[in-house]
């Protein structure tokens, strides 16, 4: 049988428990990382056949309080714990079909306009850059001059030609890339079979490693606050916090990046604001391509 996104979740989350985190005994020879199939399904008051069908894609949508059981079994957090639910929903059914996404309403490009000293933009569900104000331009190099799968927080974090530079941002627990990529499995959750999300991980997993890793860890978490580190020859800070905003549409987000007061970076970002015209959605691809420091 095909691997399916339920049973490789339960199987990832299964390998990542040790005996002691369980209450189990840590004495003798285990021939595979986590906990055994049967000490799950103990934990979670099913049958070790039960619960190697649901792993092997072998099992119907299994019910509400067998999935709080493996929850609970599985140690799972509140956003991994709803991952599971709607895995299990999505479990043997189609997906649907891709909507056309709405417009940026005015009052989003608003929004990035009032913030003058802070680089922002709005990112899609699989984190691509939908608008950006005068600062982000600064910070990211010119988004409006690469071509359009580079114009992607996922991009700019895990495949940008200054990533080695920025190791902070793929740290495995934590950073703001751990947090982009279960952000990108939960949506995954809703559309395990959309063709463009399947290609999009696989163009990052070819060309980043970290990512690839971090993707199956098969956590699954919204994007959270965190700090970005940069590497900018225009930018004198190392460290820019961020906070995350979520738009009314779906999948959507506001990235604000904050600078200490009366700094050098914040006084940059400042000047950049006032070069140029105000928030830029995103734009057709340009032949030039410019640098990508972050």
């Amino acid at each position: 049988m095909p691997e399916t996104p339920l049973g490789a979740f339960l199987r990832a989350r299964r390998a990542r428990l040790v005996p002691a985190d369980a209450g189990l005994p840590t004495a003798g020879h285990r021939r595979t990382p986590g906990l055994r199939r049967e000490e799950v399904a103990a934990r979670a008051g099913i049958s070790a056949d039960y619960y190697a069908r649901l792993e092997q894609g072998r099992q119907r949508v299994p019910t509400g309080p067998v999935l709080d059981g493996l929850a609970e079994a599985l140690q799972l957090a509140g956003p991994e714990r709803a991952y599971l639910h709607r895995l299990a929903a999505r479990h043997g059914r189609p997906a649907p079909p891709p909507a056309e996404p709405p417009a940026l309403p005015a009052t989003t490009l608003a929004l990035l306009d009032t913030l003058d000293a802070a680089p922002a933009f709005v990112t899609g569900p699989t984190f691509d850059l939908l608008a950006w104000n005068r600062p982000a331009a600064l910070l990211m190099a010119g988004p409006e001059r690469r071509p359009p799968h580079e114009r992607n927080l996922l991009w700019q974090v895990f495949c940008c030609p200054y990533r080695d530079r920025s190791q902070g941002n793929v740290a495995a627990d934590g950073s703001i890339g751990a947090d982009l990529v279960a952000s990108l499995r939960a949506h995954h959750a809703d559309r395990p079979r959309d063709r463009a999300l399947l290609a999009l991980v696989h163009r990052l997993s070819a060309d980043s490693p970290v990512f690839a890793a971090l993707w199956d860890h098969h956590r699954a978490a919204p994007p959270r606050p965190g700090r970005l580190h940069v590497r900018h020859p225009d930018l004198a800070a190392d460290v820019l916090d961020y906070t995350v905003l979520p738009l009314p549409e779906e999948g959507r987000h506001v990235f604000a990046f904050l600078a200490p007061p009366d700094s050098p970076t914040r006084h940059a970002f400042a000047a950049a604001r006032h070069a140029g015209p105000g928030p830029r959605p995103g734009a057709a691809p340009d032949p030039a391509s410019g640098r990508t420091p972050v």
